[in-house]
């Protein structure tokens, strides 16, 4: 899915602020502002060998207002916008080429019949069930810039169960664009602790990408659950797993995947906690007729890894067929320490083991490597919210012989208001 210029969508974000003047409540406005700067060396394709650091920085802007026009209809129009500059390889100069305002969300939401517990939403909106396992990053190919559906969503709540029915269009052929036609349609369900879903992707057509690879066209349909016992103090304990069926090309998709996370957390002033995990992603066995490599649906933001998955992008380091950005063919088992040191600070530190379901790397055996990865979240003042990572890893045999260390760091300071 790609931005478009959103010169024509201030109009539509003044009718919003005009739906107040009559309306018998006024329009509530809000936005944010972040700064972040990233930093990493080696990561792309693990070797000393060519000078691949990077230093750059991001500074997105959002702007939001919505309004109750009536007791059953909101409206929410939101503006957003990225812009990038920095150093690449070799101290070459990066800076978008333009920055452009895009519309990130750009949704209503009618409420059914008092008592019936059914709205349906229509529009430009996130989407993340779960911890955005399948389902989270609709934008995917912005990096941090937004994560928006074009969706038809239909809910309801009621008798301690909720339910979502959606439709959403992802690209589309029409216009003269090169994209393949790509829709998703999802049913979600969830009573108290359980989540259970049902979902299909279409992918009609083949998408060529830059250096003339072809990823053929996809129809992959999930079937999963989720179990979320998650209280502030005390023992978590969290999983999800799935089941994938479905064609890639004229193969047959045979995938499964899943993760589990326990830990406890102290009562105490600190709040000391302890978490381990473990997560599955099956791989394509080259030895078989199907095809056994899991499907991120949208799940290519980087939640197990920063540094991680920016290999999940690079020619070098990436499995030939393997789309860009999956998250496939991965095991890995982690333990994480977490802490308040102050009441506005929360620091954690966690170790992780990555390893291959299948031997299919640059190298000849199945170790990803090892990650350590540390996070400090400060709460400098209300409303302004400071954060640095740090991530290092160690590759494995799972990569070339030879293969070096790499590193990310990343800080920013984020205010809403």
């Amino acid at each position: 899915m790609t931005k478009r210029p959103a010169a024509p969508l201030l109009a539509a974000f003044l009718w919003v602020l005009s739906l107040g003047v009559s309306g018998a409540e006024t329009p509530r406005f809000g936005g944010e502002l972040r700064l972040r700067g990233e930093g990493f060396d080696n990561l792309l394709d693990l070797c000393d060998c060519a000078h691949d650091s990077y230093e750059f920085y991001r500074f997105r802007t959002r702007f939001w207002v919505e309004a109750d026009p009536t007791e059953r209809l909101r409206i929410h129009i939101g503006l957003g916008n990225e812009q990038r500059w920095g150093r690449g390889p070799n101290g070459s100069g990066l800076r978008d080429p333009e920055g452009k305002i895009a519309l990130e969300a750009g949704w209503a939401v009618l409420r059914g019949p008092e008592g019936s517990g059914v709205s349906l939403k229509i529009g430009r909106q996130n989407l993340m069930f779960g911890e955005g396992f399948l389902v989270f990053d609709g934008t995917p190919a912005d990096g941090s810039g937004s994560a928006y559906f074009d969706a038809i969503r239909l809910m309801w709540e009621g008798h301690g169960f909720s339910a979502d029915l959606l439709t959403a269009k992802l690209d589309d052929e029409a216009f003269g664009t090169e994209a393949r036609d790509e829709d998703l349609y999802a049913l979600f369900g969830r009573r108290e602790a359980i989540e259970a879903y049902l979902l299909h992707r279409d992918q009609r057509g083949e998408t060529r990408r830059a250096g003339g690879a072809v990823h053929p066209k996809q129809h992959t349909t999930a079937l999963g659950g989720r179990f979320a016992h998650n209280p502030e103090t005390g023992m978590h304990l969290i999983g999800e797993g799935a089941i994938q069926t479905g064609e890639r090309g004229e193969v047959d998709r045979a995938a499964q995947g899943g993760y589990l996370r326990w830990g406890w957390t102290a009562p105490w002033r600190l709040r000391p906690a302890v978490e381990i995990g473990t997560l599955y992603l099956s791989g394509d066995d080259p030895g078989t007729e199907d095809y056994e490599g899991w499907d991120g649906f949208y799940s290519e933001w980087p939640k197990y890894s920063e540094l991680l998955v920016y290999t999940l992008y690079d020619n070098t380091t990436r499995i030939a067929g393997d789309a860009p950005g999956t998250w496939t063919n991965l095991r890995g088992s982690w333990l994480e320490l977490r802490v308040r040191p102050a009441r506005r600070v929360a620091a954690s530190v966690r170790a992780t083991r990555f390893l291959a379901v299948e031997k299919t790397g640059p190298g000849d055996g199945d170790v990803r490597g090892n990650l350590l990865a540390v996070r400090c979240d400060v709460a400098l003042m209300e409303k302004v919210v400071g954060q640095v990572v740090g991530e290092l890893f160690d590759p494995g045999d799972f990569y070339a012989d030879g293969s070096d260390a790499a590193w990310y760091g990343r800080w920013q300071i984020t205010t809403r208001f």
